[in-house]
C-alpha cells in the first residue's frame, strides 16, 4: 500500500495484525542513493535526515493533548519528554523519536494480543528507540534483543573507532499471550565433532546424566545405585532394556544417550551470526534491503500460516516476499510509489502461487485543500523537513506512475520523467519529461513552456524517443498557455496494449483541476520494467 504509514495505519482496526516487522529509517543523516538493475536510470534517492519543525511540534502537541485522558499516551508523554531532555529539546534526534512514536502507538493498536513487533534498527538512535518502546510496549513485553552480524567479513573502514558490523531487532510480545515456534539451527561441524563423539550401530551420540539432584525429585533405588534419578522408576528401566543407558565405569550413575540423528538442533539464541546480508541474485539495488534468510527465521518465529504480517516501511518489500513463501498474509506499507511498484512486481514474479493486490494513492486519495497547504509548506513547516514544493514533485511523479528525478537544483527543469511501453513503430521505449510548478505567488508562463519543448528536444538529439512533454502546475494554467501546449500538434504513438493511439505533443495541466475537476493527463501505457532497471528480468511482470 502506498502511503504515509501513519495514515494508513489510522484507517486499520484493532488487534488486526499477527506480526509487525518494521525497518524504518534511522536517523543516520544522510541520503541513500537506490539504483534498481545496472543502469541505474532509475536511481533515487531516500532521505533519513530530520529536523525539528512546525510539523514536528503539532506532532509532539497531540500527543500532549491525549495525554490529559489516555494512560498510554501519558506514559508516552513521560518518555519523550526525558528523551528531548537529554538529546536537546528540539534536536534531531527529538524530532526522529517524535515521528517515530505516533506511529509505534498506532502499530500497538493494530497488533492482536498473540502477536508481536521486531523493530530492526542500528547504533544511531538504538538507545532512545528501545526506551520509546519499553514506554509504548511495556518493559515487561520485552523479549529479546537480537544482534544480527550483517557483515561475516571484516570492517575496517572506521578511524578511530571500532567497525560496525552489526544490526540491533527489538522483539516484544504485545502480551504473555503472544505466539513463538521455538527455532533450531544446525549444529556446526566442530560441536558435532566434540560432543557427538560416540558411535554404535545406531550412529554418533552423546550422553546427559540422569540424576536430577536439585529438580526436588526424591532419591530411589535403580539397579543398585541409589540417586534423585530425573525419570520416573518405569521409565529408566524402559531406557535400559533398550539400550539408552549406559555407565561410564561401574557404579557411577547411568547417563542416557542422545542420537544426532534425532537433535532438532541447537535452539535459537538472540545472536544470529549464519545470515549475511543480501547478496548476489537476491540483491535488487535498493539500499537498505534485508537478507531473506532474516525475515524468515523472524516469521517463522513469531507467527503461523494464514496468519497476517504487517511492515509499515516495507522498501523493496523482502518481508512480504518471505511471508508470501511461507503461506502468510502481508500488508506493506510505504510512501514510496517506487518501492510500492517493486514490491508489486517482485511478489507477482513468483506467478499464481502469489497474487499481490497493491493498493496505490490515487488521485482521488487527496482533498484540494490538503494538497494545497502541504504544497505549499516551508521546510521550518513540515514535519520531517522537505520542503512542499519537493513533497509535491514527487507525489506527482508517484500519482501519475513517473519517476522522480533524485535531483532537485539543477535538474534543467525536469522534475520526473513517465517510462512508456515500447513504440512498436520504433521498436523503442517512450520516455515522456514532466516539469512540476508549485508556485503560490505567480503563474506558470510562456518561457516555462519554452524550456520544457527545449529539453525534450534536448533528450531527443541525445538519441531518445521523447515524443511528449507535461507540465503540471499547482494552479490552473492560462488559456494562452492552454493553446500554446495545443498548437504544438499531436504525435501518433503504437503499443502492443492499445495499438495506434493520437497523443499531444505537449500537455499542461494543474493539480487544482486534477483534484477538483477529475482532469488527467493522456499517456501511454507504462512500461513496468521502468520502474525496477533493465536487468532484473526475475522481477518484470510479462
Amino acid at each position: 500500500m502506498r502511503g504515509d504509514n501513519y495514515d494508513v495505519l489510522q484507517q486499520l482496526p484493532d488487534e488486526c495484525v499477527d506480526l509487525i516487522y518494521l525497518d524504518p529509517p534511522f536517523n543516520s543523516n544522510q541520503f541513500y542513493v537506490a539504483a534498481f538493475g545496472d543502469k541505474g536510470r532509475v536511481g533515487r534517492q531516500l532521505r533519513d535526515i530530520w529536523r525539528w519543525t512546525a510539523g514536528t511540534e503539532r506532532a509532539f502537541q497531540d500527543i500532549e493533548a491525549r495525554a490529559f485522558t489516555n494512560s498510554a499516551y501519558k506514559r508516552l508523554l513521560d518518555c519523550l519528554t526525558g528523551v528531548r531532555l537529554q538529546a536537546g529539546d528540539t534536536s534531531d534526534m527529538a524530532a526522529y523519536i517524535v515521528y517515530m512514536a505516533r506511529r509505534l502507538m498506532e502499530l500497538r493498536r493494530v497488533l492482536k494480543r498473540t502477536g508481536s513487533i521486531y523493530l530492526h534498527c542500528d547504533p544511531h538512535a538504538n538507545a532512545y528507540l528501545r526506551i520509546l518502546m519499553d514506554a509504548i510496549f511495556g518493559e515487561r513485553n520485552f523479549r529479546n534483543e537480537v544482534i544480527w552480524l550483517r557483515r561475516q567479513e571484516r570492517h575496517n573502514l572506521a578511524r578511530k573507532q571500532m567497525g560496525r558490523a552489526h544490526d540491533n531487532i527489538f522483539w516484544y510480545a504485545k502480551t504473555p499471550a503472544h505466539h513463538y515456534n521455538i527455532q533450531y539451527l544446525s549444529h556446526s561441524e566442530e560441536y558435532i565433532a566434540k560432543t557427538y563423539n560416540k558411535t554404535d550401530e545406531k550412529g554418533r551420540y552423546t550422553t546427559f546424566p540422569c540424576t536430577n539432584e536439585t529438580g526436588g525429585n526424591k532419591p530411589y533405588e535403580f539397579r543398585g545405585i541409589t540417586r534423585a534419578w530425573r525419570f520416573k522408576p518405569s521409565r529408566m528401566e524402559d531406557l535400559y532394556q533398550s539400550g539408552m543407558l549406559v555407565q561410564p565405569k561401574p557404579g557411577s550413575p547411568y547417563r542416557y544417550k542422545k542420537y544426532l540423528d534425532d537433535s532438532q538442533g541447537a535452539k535459537l539464541q538472540d545472536l544470529w551470526d549464519d545470515i549475511p546480508g543480501a547478496r548476489g541474485d537476491e540483491r535488487i539495488g535498493y539500499p537498505t534491503q534485508k537478507p531473506l534468510a532474516l525475515l524468515e527465521r523472524i516469521i517463522k518465529a513469531s507467527s503461523n500460516p494464514g496468519d497476517l504480517v504487517l511492515d509499515p516501511f516495507c522498501g523493496c518489500g523482502t518481508a512480504a516476499d518471505a511471508a508470501a513463501m511461507l503461506g502468510r498474509k502481508y500488508l506493506g506499507i510505504d510512501i514510496s510509489g517506487i518501492a510500492v511498484r517493486v514490491m508489486q512486481q517482485r511478489l507477482g514474479s513468483r506467478g499464481e502461487a502469489v497474487s499481490p493486490v497493491v493498493y496505490g494513492l490515487e488521485w482521488t486519495d487527496f482533498e484540494w485543500q490538503e494538497f494545497e497547504e502541504r504544497a505549499l509548506m516551508s521546510r521550518d513547516d513540515a514535519e520531517d523537513g522537505t520542503p512542499g514544493w519537493e513533497w509535491a514533485e514527487d507525489k506527482v511523479a508517484a500519482l501519475l506512475n513517473a519517476v522522480p528525478n533524485e535531483v532537485k537544483v539543477g535538474d534543467g527543469g525536469i522534475d520526473a520523467r513517465y517510462y512508456g511501453a515500447v513504440d512498436t513503430v520504433r521498436n523503442e521505449g517512450i520516455t515522456i519529461p514532466i516539469q512540476v510548478k508549485m508556485w503560490r505567488d505567480r503563474q506558470i508562463g510562456r518561457p516555462d513552456m519554452d524550456r520544457l519543448l527545449g529539453v525534450q528536444a534536448a533528450m531527443q538529439n541525445r538519441g531518445l524517443h521523447a515524443p511528449m512533454s507535461l507540465m503540471v502546475s499547482l494552479y490552473p494554467p492560462s488559456n494562452a498557455l492552454r493553446t500554446f501546449a495545443a498548437q504544438q500538434g499531436r504525435v501518433t504513438i503504437n503499443t502492443l496494449d492499445e495499438g495506434a493511439v493520437d497523443y499531444p505533443v505537449m500537455q499542461v495541466l494543474s493539480v487544482q483541476d486534477m483534484l477538483l475537476h477529475d482532469e488527467r493527463p493522456k499517456l501511454p501505457p507504462v512500461d513496468p520494467r521502468s520502474l525496477v532497471g533493465d536487468t532484473q528480468d526475475k522481477m518484470l511482470i510479462v
